[in-house]
């Protein structure tokens, strides 16, 4: 896992308040900071990921006679901050075992170009990070196998060579010898490293594989199947599974459109038990994913009521949230810590930001932050996060407002799906219960137009 979470400490000042509460770092189960809130979620239950992965949800075991040649795929869909991250950080740790799965994390924004990005490019990368775990526990796999592999991606490698040279570009080079995982991993290396350089050479390597994709997934299958019984033998695991994260931060939404709902057909053909953390824009659009996989919603932690009543649990959730990060005595009083979370929408993410907020706000000398902080806070994100909302939006808002008042649900639209990727609005449940964001609620512009 990305940075050192060593330097992540509970803080006892507010100099250390800014660390405590920083948004890029994933934490796991393990770590003191880690709050759980798989059941204050709704309709969402951890166990609903272990059922579609025919794990045992107590024992985390594997079920694998009872599923011979079942792969499953399986998307979890929610809203950037929901903390996906986070629950799949706990769920692998319980997966991770001799009667379960060999668990590869695939974080895309630590291995790839988030900028320019395909799914061979992702395909290619799982396999890197796979290589990268068998060599470091020693596993040894049939040379026949990796040979035959190796080969295949030699043969591609030359096929781009070819192309890259007669347009006076720089080849990819591929040392000739004999082929093992270490030797493997050096040529999914170069490949990775040419797919985040130069666009050309990345498309013409694209190009290249996709050609060739059935039989690229045939030797892809069929490797995995290899491993799947090397680990058997070896007592490490089951089967592999690959858990991808990171696809909501791929810089665009033509990209991540791209990568997962028009690649559908491609990672149908992928025979490898896969979780995808799917971006919430997509989960719109998942006729195609729900033909070959399952897509899990994974909402907000709900914090009031549609009456505007506040649920005790879960903000008591969020307190323990808070003080494992931050040392009571550097509050005012509890009531700050229950205002920010309110305001936080039951997204971790937008908590933490508003606790950075206030932080930014408070004196030093003091060494608290105080009630006045935490609202100096909430207007300046107020302010900023209004600033580019449309008349339009303003009408769908107060249409949200009204609906809430009267407890009716609102049914899908494409207007609905651009304020949630916005998080003006947040989503919980099962998606017919959303609420517009406290924070834009307390702007001016929403006041005013909508109050």
């Amino acid at each position: 896992m990305k940075n050192s979470l060593k330097l992540y400490k509970k803080a006892t000042s507010l100099m250390e308040v800014d660390n405590a509460v920083r948004l890029d770092v994933p934490i796991p189960p393990d770590h003191p900071f880690y709050t759980d809130f798989s059941d204050i979620r709704g309709d969402f239950e951890d166990k609903m990921i272990y059922g579609t992965l025919n794990v045992h949800p107590k024992t985390f075991v594997f079920n694998r006679k009872a599923n011979l040649g079942n792969k499953v795929t399986l998307f979890l869909a929610g809203m950037r901050g929901s903390g996906k991250t986070t629950e799949l950080a706990k769920i692998a740790q319980k997966l991770n075992n001799k009667d379960c799965f060999l668990c590869i994390i695939c974080n895309l924004d630590e291995g790839l170009d988030l900028n320019d990005m395909e799914y061979m490019d992702v395909l290619i990368f799982q396999l890197e990070r796979l290589f990268e775990d068998l060599n470091a526990k020693y596993v040894e796999l049939d040379n026949g196998i990796v040979a035959s592999l190796y080969q295949w991606f030699g043969e591609r490698v030359k096929e781009v060579n070819k192309v890259i040279k007669q347009e006076g570009g720089f080849e990819i080079e591929v040392k000739a010898e004999t082929p093992s995982l270490f030797s493997f991993l050096g040529i999914a290396a170069k490949l990775k490293g040419n797919l985040a350089g130069s666009k050309e050479n990345a498309d013409k390597i694209r190009t290249t594989f996709k050609n060739n994709f059935t039989a690229f997934a045939l030797k892809f299958n069929e490797f995995i199947e290899h491993v799947n019984i090397i680990l058997r033998k070896y007592g490490i695991a089951q089967e592999v599974l690959f858990i991808v994260d990171g696809l909501e931060k791929v810089a665009t939404k033509d990209i991540r459109k791209k990568l997962i709902i028009d690649e559908a057909n491609r990672i149908k053909q992928i025979k490898a038990h896969t979780i995808f953390t799917l971006p919430i824009e997509l989960a719109f659009e998942s006729q195609k994913l729900n033909q070959f996989s399952q897509v899990i919603p994974f909402p907000f932690v709900k914090i009031r009521e549609r009456d505007g009543s506040p649920i005790t649990e879960a903000i008591s959730r969020f307190e323990e949230f808070v003080y494992k990060r931050i040392d009571a005595s550097l509050f005012d009083s509890p009531e700050t810590v229950k205002k920010a979370i309110l305001y936080g929408g039951g997204s971790p993410r937008e908590l933490l930001r508003i606790l950075e907020y206030a932080n930014l706000f408070a004196d030093e000398d003091e060494n608290k932050i105080y009630m006045k902080d935490l609202d100096k806070g909430i207007k300046k994100l107020a302010a900023q996060t209004s600033q580019y909302v449309s008349a339009k939006d303003l009408e769908k808002l107060k249409q949200l407002k009204e609906a809430n008042e009267k407890n009716i649900p609102l049914t899908f639209d494409a207007e609905w799906q651009d304020l949630i990727e916005k998080l003006l609005v947040l989503e919980y449940n099962d998606g017919t219960y959303k609420r517009v964001n406290p924070i834009l609620e307390a702007s001016a512009l929403y006041q005013y137009h909508v109050g």
